[in-house]
Protein backbone atom coordinates (compact mmCIF):
# COMPACT_ATOMS: atom_id res chain seq x y z
CA UNK A 1 0.00 0.00 0.00
CA UNK A 2 2.89 2.11 0.16
CA UNK A 3 4.46 4.15 -2.67
CA UNK A 4 7.80 3.51 -4.56
CA UNK A 5 9.93 6.32 -3.91
CA UNK A 6 11.78 4.97 -6.59
CA UNK A 7 9.01 4.82 -9.02
CA UNK A 8 8.23 8.55 -8.07
CA UNK A 9 11.73 9.65 -8.47
CA UNK A 10 11.99 8.24 -11.78
CA UNK A 11 8.97 9.49 -13.39
CA UNK A 12 9.43 13.19 -12.16
CA UNK A 13 12.79 12.73 -13.88
CA UNK A 14 11.34 11.48 -17.38
CA UNK A 15 8.82 13.99 -16.81
CA UNK A 16 11.41 16.44 -16.59
CA UNK A 17 13.24 15.78 -19.79
CA UNK A 18 13.04 17.76 -23.23
CA UNK A 19 11.89 14.68 -25.06
CA UNK A 20 8.53 14.96 -23.63
CA UNK A 21 7.65 18.45 -25.35
CA UNK A 22 8.87 16.61 -28.45
CA UNK A 23 6.43 13.43 -27.70
CA UNK A 24 3.51 12.06 -30.07
CA UNK A 25 1.79 11.74 -26.93
CA UNK A 26 1.54 13.80 -23.32
CA UNK A 27 -1.13 14.82 -20.84
CA UNK A 28 -1.34 18.57 -19.53
CA UNK A 29 -2.90 18.86 -15.90
CA UNK A 30 -3.00 21.91 -13.60
CA UNK A 31 -0.46 22.22 -11.26
CA UNK A 32 -0.67 23.19 -7.33
CA UNK A 33 -0.47 27.05 -8.73
CA UNK A 34 -2.66 28.93 -10.71
CA UNK A 35 -0.08 29.70 -13.19
CA UNK A 36 1.60 25.95 -13.11
CA UNK A 37 1.06 23.56 -15.94
CA UNK A 38 2.40 20.28 -16.27
CA UNK A 39 3.52 17.93 -19.48
CA UNK A 40 2.99 14.17 -18.49
CA UNK A 41 3.99 11.52 -20.63
CA UNK A 42 1.34 9.35 -21.61
CA UNK A 43 1.52 5.39 -21.09
CA UNK A 44 3.12 3.10 -23.64
CA UNK A 45 5.60 5.78 -24.65
CA UNK A 46 9.37 5.12 -24.95
CA UNK A 47 11.68 7.53 -24.18
CA UNK A 48 15.56 8.16 -24.91
CA UNK A 49 17.92 9.53 -22.70
CA UNK A 50 21.48 9.75 -22.64
CA UNK A 51 24.16 9.73 -19.95
CA UNK A 52 28.17 9.19 -19.98
CA UNK A 53 28.04 9.10 -24.14
CA UNK A 54 25.66 5.61 -23.49
CA UNK A 55 21.84 5.71 -24.08
CA UNK A 56 19.25 4.40 -22.12
CA UNK A 57 15.34 3.29 -23.23
CA UNK A 58 12.91 3.78 -20.60
CA UNK A 59 9.41 2.38 -21.20
CA UNK A 60 6.40 3.42 -19.23
CA UNK A 61 3.66 0.17 -19.19
CA UNK A 62 0.43 0.02 -17.86
CA UNK A 63 -0.84 -3.05 -15.83
CA UNK A 64 -4.18 -4.66 -17.20
CA UNK A 65 -5.61 -4.56 -13.61
CA UNK A 66 -8.54 -2.75 -11.62
CA UNK A 67 -5.85 -0.63 -9.62
CA UNK A 68 -3.99 0.60 -13.34
CA UNK A 69 -0.50 -0.03 -11.38
CA UNK A 70 2.11 1.41 -14.19
CA UNK A 71 5.66 -0.07 -14.36
CA UNK A 72 8.48 1.98 -15.58
CA UNK A 73 11.37 -0.18 -17.83
CA UNK A 74 14.67 0.83 -17.97
CA UNK A 75 17.02 -1.07 -21.05
CA UNK A 76 20.66 -0.45 -21.26
CA UNK A 77 22.85 -2.13 -23.61
CA UNK A 78 25.46 -5.31 -21.71
CA UNK A 79 28.30 -3.16 -22.35
CA UNK A 80 27.03 -0.03 -20.21
CA UNK A 81 25.40 -1.36 -17.52
CA UNK A 82 28.24 -2.23 -15.11
CA UNK A 83 29.92 1.36 -16.06
CA UNK A 84 26.52 3.11 -15.95
CA UNK A 85 23.85 1.81 -13.67
CA UNK A 86 24.95 3.21 -10.42
CA UNK A 87 26.33 6.57 -11.40
CA UNK A 88 22.96 6.97 -13.58
CA UNK A 89 20.72 6.27 -10.82
CA UNK A 90 22.46 8.60 -8.68
CA UNK A 91 22.25 11.21 -11.02
CA UNK A 92 17.94 10.67 -11.44
CA UNK A 93 18.19 11.14 -7.66
CA UNK A 94 19.93 14.39 -7.67
CA UNK A 95 17.63 15.76 -10.35
CA UNK A 96 14.87 14.77 -8.50
CA UNK A 97 15.74 16.82 -5.53
CA UNK A 98 16.52 19.44 -7.53
CA UNK A 99 13.19 19.40 -8.66
CA UNK A 100 11.39 19.07 -5.57
CA UNK A 101 13.48 22.21 -4.15
CA UNK A 102 12.13 24.64 -7.09
CA UNK A 103 8.90 23.18 -6.53
CA UNK A 104 8.52 23.60 -2.97
CA UNK A 105 7.64 26.74 -1.05
CA UNK A 106 10.06 29.38 -0.12
CA UNK A 107 9.77 31.19 3.41
CA UNK A 108 10.88 33.81 5.08
CA UNK A 109 12.44 33.39 8.58
CA UNK A 110 13.06 36.14 11.35
CA UNK A 111 14.62 35.90 14.51
CA UNK A 112 12.57 36.96 17.72
CA UNK A 113 13.02 37.91 21.21
CA UNK A 114 12.04 34.57 23.46
CA UNK A 115 14.36 33.54 26.16
CA UNK A 116 11.94 31.37 28.00
CA UNK A 117 11.85 29.54 24.72
CA UNK A 118 15.18 28.26 23.30
CA UNK A 119 13.91 26.07 20.81
CA UNK A 120 12.05 27.78 18.36
CA UNK A 121 13.81 31.61 18.27
CA UNK A 122 12.75 31.46 14.47
CA UNK A 123 9.28 32.70 13.39
CA UNK A 124 8.38 31.88 9.50
CA UNK A 125 6.07 33.00 7.02
CA UNK A 126 5.14 32.49 3.52
CA UNK A 127 7.08 34.35 1.26
CA UNK A 128 5.10 35.13 -1.57
CA UNK A 129 7.71 38.20 -3.04
CA UNK A 130 6.80 38.56 -6.82
CA UNK A 131 10.12 39.83 -7.59
CA UNK A 132 12.09 37.35 -10.11
CA UNK A 133 15.82 37.90 -11.61
CA UNK A 134 13.58 38.69 -15.06
CA UNK A 135 11.71 41.55 -13.42
CA UNK A 136 14.87 42.57 -11.83
CA UNK A 137 16.03 46.36 -13.42
CA UNK A 138 19.93 46.15 -14.05
CA UNK A 139 22.36 45.92 -15.84
CA UNK A 140 22.02 43.09 -18.64
CA UNK A 141 26.01 42.01 -18.36
CA UNK A 142 25.90 42.11 -14.57
CA UNK A 143 22.70 40.25 -14.03
CA UNK A 144 23.87 37.91 -16.61
CA UNK A 145 27.10 37.33 -14.77
CA UNK A 146 25.42 37.19 -11.30
CA UNK A 147 22.78 34.46 -12.35
CA UNK A 148 25.49 32.44 -13.75
CA UNK A 149 27.45 32.49 -10.67
CA UNK A 150 24.40 30.94 -8.79
CA UNK A 151 24.08 28.43 -11.10
CA UNK A 152 27.26 27.74 -11.05
CA UNK A 153 27.44 27.51 -7.05
CA UNK A 154 24.79 25.65 -6.78
CA UNK A 155 26.55 22.56 -8.90
CA UNK A 156 29.53 22.43 -7.17
CA UNK A 157 29.07 20.42 -4.29
CA UNK A 158 32.16 18.19 -5.35
CA UNK A 159 34.32 21.24 -6.27
CA UNK A 160 34.29 22.68 -3.18
CA UNK A 161 34.64 19.42 -1.27
CA UNK A 162 37.86 18.57 -3.23
CA UNK A 163 39.47 22.13 -2.19
CA UNK A 164 38.72 21.30 1.03
CA UNK A 165 35.78 24.00 1.50
CA UNK A 166 32.45 25.21 2.75
CA UNK A 167 30.23 25.07 0.67
CA UNK A 168 28.91 28.40 0.76
CA UNK A 169 29.30 31.96 -1.14
CA UNK A 170 28.41 35.70 0.34
CA UNK A 171 27.54 38.03 -1.15
CA UNK A 172 27.57 42.06 -0.23
CA UNK A 173 25.18 44.61 -2.10
CA UNK A 174 25.60 48.25 -1.59
CA UNK A 175 24.18 51.40 -2.54
CA UNK A 176 21.67 54.25 -1.67
CA UNK A 177 18.45 53.33 0.14
CA UNK A 178 15.42 52.97 -2.26
CA UNK A 179 18.32 51.41 -4.97
CA UNK A 180 16.98 47.53 -5.03
CA UNK A 181 18.55 45.39 -3.03
CA UNK A 182 16.12 44.36 -0.63
CA UNK A 183 13.86 43.27 -3.71
CA UNK A 184 17.52 41.81 -5.28
CA UNK A 185 17.36 39.26 -2.30
CA UNK A 186 14.08 38.26 -2.79
CA UNK A 187 14.85 37.35 -6.34
CA UNK A 188 18.07 35.63 -5.45
CA UNK A 189 15.69 33.33 -3.08
CA UNK A 190 13.27 32.65 -5.21
CA UNK A 191 15.39 32.16 -8.28
CA UNK A 192 17.41 29.30 -5.77
CA UNK A 193 14.18 28.31 -4.25
CA UNK A 194 16.20 28.99 -1.06
CA UNK A 195 14.58 30.15 2.25
CA UNK A 196 15.49 33.38 3.87
CA UNK A 197 16.60 33.63 7.36
CA UNK A 198 16.60 37.65 7.72
CA UNK A 199 18.60 38.41 11.20
CA UNK A 200 18.22 41.38 13.27
CA UNK A 201 20.53 42.38 15.10
CA UNK A 202 18.98 44.49 17.48
CA UNK A 203 16.68 41.24 18.69
CA UNK A 204 20.26 39.11 19.24
CA UNK A 205 21.16 39.20 23.07
CA UNK A 206 25.31 38.79 22.75
CA UNK A 207 27.78 36.62 20.19
CA UNK A 208 26.42 33.50 21.68
CA UNK A 209 23.09 34.23 21.14
CA UNK A 210 23.76 34.73 17.47
CA UNK A 211 25.97 31.47 17.05
CA UNK A 212 23.23 29.64 18.42
CA UNK A 213 20.49 31.40 15.59
CA UNK A 214 22.46 30.19 13.23
CA UNK A 215 22.65 26.77 14.11
CA UNK A 216 19.34 26.39 14.14
CA UNK A 217 19.47 27.61 10.05
CA UNK A 218 18.58 25.17 7.14
CA UNK A 219 21.06 23.86 4.65
CA UNK A 220 19.73 25.48 0.91
CA UNK A 221 18.95 28.64 2.36
CA UNK A 222 19.47 32.45 2.11
CA UNK A 223 21.63 34.11 5.62
CA UNK A 224 20.58 37.84 5.20
CA UNK A 225 21.84 40.86 7.27
CA UNK A 226 20.34 44.15 6.43
CA UNK A 227 22.17 47.47 6.85
CA UNK A 228 25.29 45.88 7.92
CA UNK A 229 27.29 48.90 8.55
CA UNK A 230 24.60 50.30 10.23
CA UNK A 231 25.52 47.55 13.22
CA UNK A 232 29.30 47.93 12.80
CA UNK A 233 29.43 51.71 12.96
CA UNK A 234 27.55 52.08 16.37
CA UNK A 235 26.46 50.12 19.46
CA UNK A 236 23.65 49.99 19.12
CA UNK A 237 23.43 45.84 19.35
CA UNK A 238 24.86 43.96 22.16
CA UNK A 239 26.72 41.57 19.16
CA UNK A 240 30.48 42.31 18.99
CA UNK A 241 31.93 43.20 15.90
CA UNK A 242 34.34 40.09 16.44
CA UNK A 243 30.88 38.01 16.84
CA UNK A 244 29.44 39.35 13.42
CA UNK A 245 32.98 38.57 11.81
CA UNK A 246 32.58 34.83 13.26
CA UNK A 247 29.33 34.94 11.63
CA UNK A 248 30.54 35.52 8.23
CA UNK A 249 33.41 33.09 8.32
CA UNK A 250 34.21 31.59 11.68
CA UNK A 251 33.61 28.39 12.57
CA UNK A 252 29.70 28.01 13.58
CA UNK A 253 29.25 29.62 10.11
CA UNK A 254 30.70 25.59 8.55
CA UNK A 255 27.79 23.71 10.09
CA UNK A 256 26.05 23.57 7.16
CA UNK A 257 26.04 23.61 3.58
CA UNK A 258 24.49 24.83 0.29
CA UNK A 259 24.12 28.13 2.06
CA UNK A 260 24.61 31.72 0.41
CA UNK A 261 25.10 34.87 2.93
CA UNK A 262 24.08 38.30 1.84
CA UNK A 263 24.61 41.67 3.40
CA UNK A 264 23.44 45.01 2.59
CA UNK A 265 24.68 48.45 2.81
CA UNK A 266 24.28 51.73 2.23
CA UNK A 267 27.70 52.86 2.63
CA UNK A 268 30.54 50.34 2.47
CA UNK A 269 33.83 53.41 1.88
CA UNK A 270 33.16 53.40 6.15
CA UNK A 271 33.49 50.28 6.63
CA UNK A 272 37.49 48.74 7.89
CA UNK A 273 38.28 46.72 4.21
CA UNK A 274 39.50 43.70 6.43
CA UNK A 275 35.29 43.37 7.21
CA UNK A 276 35.16 42.75 3.70
CA UNK A 277 38.18 41.37 2.47
CA UNK A 278 37.82 37.96 -0.16
CA UNK A 279 36.75 35.04 2.32
CA UNK A 280 33.92 36.56 4.00
CA UNK A 281 32.45 38.26 1.16
CA UNK A 282 33.06 36.94 -2.41
CA UNK A 283 30.93 38.79 -4.51
CA UNK A 284 30.59 42.85 -4.63
CA UNK A 285 27.74 44.13 -5.69
CA UNK A 286 26.92 47.78 -6.35
CA UNK A 287 23.49 49.07 -6.83
CA UNK A 288 23.85 52.88 -8.29
CA UNK A 289 20.97 55.71 -8.01
CA UNK A 290 18.82 55.38 -11.39
CA UNK A 291 20.55 56.62 -14.62
CA UNK A 292 18.77 57.16 -17.66
CA UNK A 293 19.47 54.07 -18.80
CA UNK A 294 17.68 52.53 -16.33
CA UNK A 295 14.79 55.08 -16.05
CA UNK A 296 14.36 53.85 -19.54
CA UNK A 297 13.71 50.39 -18.45
CA UNK A 298 11.44 51.33 -15.57
CA UNK A 299 9.38 53.14 -18.21
CA UNK A 300 8.99 50.40 -20.96
CA UNK A 301 7.97 48.08 -17.65
CA UNK A 302 5.75 50.11 -15.68
CA UNK A 303 4.22 52.77 -18.20
CA UNK A 304 4.87 50.12 -21.69
CA UNK A 305 7.45 53.16 -23.20
CA UNK A 306 9.94 52.40 -25.52
CA UNK A 307 10.00 56.16 -26.47
CA UNK A 308 8.67 59.38 -26.17
CA UNK A 309 8.93 62.77 -26.97
CA UNK A 310 10.12 63.85 -23.18
CA UNK A 311 12.62 61.40 -22.89
CA UNK A 312 15.72 63.79 -24.51
CA UNK A 313 14.48 65.90 -21.57
CA UNK A 314 14.57 63.41 -19.33
CA UNK A 315 18.35 62.58 -20.63
CA UNK A 316 19.04 65.99 -20.40
CA UNK A 317 18.75 66.40 -16.65
CA UNK A 318 20.52 63.23 -16.10
CA UNK A 319 23.40 64.42 -17.68
CA UNK A 320 23.45 67.50 -15.31
CA UNK A 321 24.30 65.21 -11.94
CA UNK A 322 20.29 65.23 -10.80
CA UNK A 323 19.77 61.87 -9.20
CA UNK A 324 15.95 60.13 -7.81
CA UNK A 325 16.62 56.46 -6.75
CA UNK A 326 14.79 53.49 -8.72
CA UNK A 327 12.31 53.27 -6.01
CA UNK A 328 11.23 57.35 -6.24
CA UNK A 329 11.16 56.54 -10.04
CA UNK A 330 9.00 53.99 -9.81
CA UNK A 331 6.45 55.39 -7.16
CA UNK A 332 6.20 58.02 -9.55
CA UNK A 333 5.71 55.93 -12.68
CA UNK A 334 2.81 53.63 -10.60
CA UNK A 335 1.02 56.73 -9.18
CA UNK A 336 0.90 58.12 -13.09
CA UNK A 337 0.45 54.82 -14.82
CA UNK A 338 -2.95 56.26 -16.07
CA UNK A 339 -0.96 58.63 -17.93
CA UNK A 340 2.80 58.52 -19.21
CA UNK A 341 3.05 61.80 -20.11
CA UNK A 342 2.28 63.14 -16.58
CA UNK A 343 4.73 60.50 -15.16
CA UNK A 344 7.42 61.43 -17.26
CA UNK A 345 6.92 65.47 -16.35
CA UNK A 346 6.37 64.36 -12.46
CA UNK A 347 9.89 62.42 -12.58
CA UNK A 348 11.44 65.71 -14.43
CA UNK A 349 10.12 68.06 -11.53
CA UNK A 350 11.68 65.41 -9.54
CA UNK A 351 14.72 65.24 -11.04
CA UNK A 352 14.71 69.34 -11.07
CA UNK A 353 14.21 69.46 -7.02
CA UNK A 354 17.22 67.04 -6.50
CA UNK A 355 19.35 70.06 -8.36
CA UNK A 356 17.95 72.36 -6.04
CA UNK A 357 18.87 70.64 -3.06
CA UNK A 358 22.45 70.34 -4.37
CA UNK A 359 22.73 73.55 -4.93
CA UNK A 360 21.51 74.57 -1.58
CA UNK A 361 23.42 72.53 -0.19
CA UNK A 362 26.28 73.58 -2.27
CA UNK A 363 25.58 77.31 -0.95
CA UNK A 364 25.10 76.66 2.58
CA UNK A 365 29.06 74.48 3.02
CA UNK A 366 31.84 76.61 3.42
CA UNK A 367 34.55 76.58 0.12
CA UNK A 368 34.34 77.61 -3.34
CA UNK A 369 33.67 76.01 -6.53
CA UNK A 370 32.45 76.03 -9.44
CA UNK A 371 29.42 74.07 -10.60
CA UNK A 372 28.18 73.43 -14.83
CA UNK A 373 25.30 71.91 -15.87
CA UNK A 374 24.58 70.90 -19.40
CA UNK A 375 21.31 72.55 -20.54
CA UNK A 376 21.06 72.35 -24.61
CA UNK A 377 21.14 75.62 -26.68
CA UNK A 378 22.30 79.10 -25.81
CA UNK A 379 20.84 82.38 -24.57
CA UNK A 380 21.23 85.52 -22.84
CA UNK A 381 20.46 85.09 -19.71
CA UNK A 382 22.24 86.23 -16.44
CA UNK A 383 21.18 86.08 -12.41
CA UNK A 384 22.91 86.06 -9.38
CA UNK A 385 22.35 83.93 -5.86
CA UNK A 386 22.55 85.48 -2.75
CA UNK A 387 23.00 84.18 0.65
CA UNK A 388 21.99 85.72 3.65
CA UNK A 389 25.25 86.44 6.00
CA UNK A 390 23.32 85.43 9.24
CA UNK A 391 22.19 81.75 7.53
CA UNK A 392 18.57 82.45 8.92
CA UNK A 393 17.51 81.92 5.45
CA UNK A 394 18.98 79.39 3.22
CA UNK A 395 19.06 82.10 0.45
CA UNK A 396 17.57 83.58 -2.40
CA UNK A 397 17.63 83.80 -6.22
CA UNK A 398 17.51 86.73 -8.70
CA UNK A 399 17.46 86.56 -12.03
CA UNK A 400 16.93 89.43 -14.56
CA UNK A 401 16.72 89.74 -18.55
CA UNK A 402 18.94 92.34 -19.94
CA UNK A 403 16.21 92.43 -23.27
CA UNK A 404 13.12 92.45 -21.42
CA UNK A 405 14.05 94.11 -18.20
CA UNK A 406 11.88 91.31 -16.17
CA UNK A 407 13.63 90.30 -12.25
CA UNK A 408 12.11 87.89 -10.09
CA UNK A 409 13.24 86.93 -6.52
CA UNK A 410 12.88 82.83 -5.54
CA UNK A 411 13.68 80.58 -2.33
CA UNK A 412 16.97 78.96 -3.06
CA UNK A 413 15.03 75.68 -2.16
CA UNK A 414 12.98 76.81 -5.28
CA UNK A 415 15.83 76.46 -7.64
CA UNK A 416 13.73 74.17 -10.02
CA UNK A 417 11.47 76.96 -10.88
CA UNK A 418 14.04 78.66 -12.22
CA UNK A 419 15.52 75.90 -13.78
CA UNK A 420 11.94 75.63 -15.39
CA UNK A 421 12.07 79.47 -16.53
CA UNK A 422 15.82 78.86 -18.25
CA UNK A 423 14.20 76.17 -20.52
CA UNK A 424 11.07 78.06 -21.28
CA UNK A 425 12.89 80.82 -22.24
CA UNK A 426 15.61 78.23 -24.36
CA UNK A 427 11.93 77.44 -26.53
CA UNK A 428 11.13 80.92 -26.81
CA UNK A 429 14.97 82.33 -27.91
CA UNK A 430 16.66 79.09 -28.42
CA UNK A 431 18.24 77.15 -26.04
CA UNK A 432 20.75 77.08 -23.34
CA UNK A 433 24.09 75.09 -23.67
CA UNK A 434 25.62 75.87 -20.31
CA UNK A 435 24.85 77.18 -17.22
CA UNK A 436 27.56 78.02 -15.06
CA UNK A 437 27.42 78.88 -11.33
CA UNK A 438 30.30 80.18 -9.91
CA UNK A 439 29.98 80.25 -5.86
CA UNK A 440 32.26 82.91 -4.28
CA UNK A 441 33.06 82.23 -0.35
CA UNK A 442 34.08 85.85 0.57
CA UNK A 443 31.06 87.57 -1.62
CA UNK A 444 28.58 85.01 -0.46
CA UNK A 445 27.22 85.31 -3.78
CA UNK A 446 26.73 82.50 -7.02
CA UNK A 447 26.90 84.02 -10.82
CA UNK A 448 24.45 81.87 -13.03
CA UNK A 449 25.13 82.51 -16.45
CA UNK A 450 23.43 81.32 -19.54
CA UNK A 451 25.80 80.76 -22.47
Amino acid sequence: MQENQLYRKVYAYLNSLPFVEDSDFANLFSGSKSTEINLILDDDQTIVDKFLGARVHWTIEKHDNKNGLKSLVLKIRKNHKRRILVPYLQHIHQVFDEIEQKRREVRLYVNVEDELERNGRWRSTSFTHPATMETIVMDADLKTRIKSDLESFLKSRQYYHRLGRVWKRSYLLYGSAGTGKSTFVAAMAKHLSYDIYEINLHKVANDSDLKYLLLQTTNRSLLVIEDLDRYLGTKSTAVSLSGILNFMDGIFSCCGEERVMVFTMNNKECVDPNVLRPGRIDVHINFPLCDFTAFKSLANSHLGLKDHKLFPQVEEIFQTGASLSPAEVCEIMISNRSSPSRALKTVITALQGDLASRLNRRLNGSGSGRITYELGGHGDFTGRVERRSNGSESGRVTYESEKEGQTGIHPIKEIKNLYGYLRARSSRKGSIEKLDIDIHEKENSCLIHGI
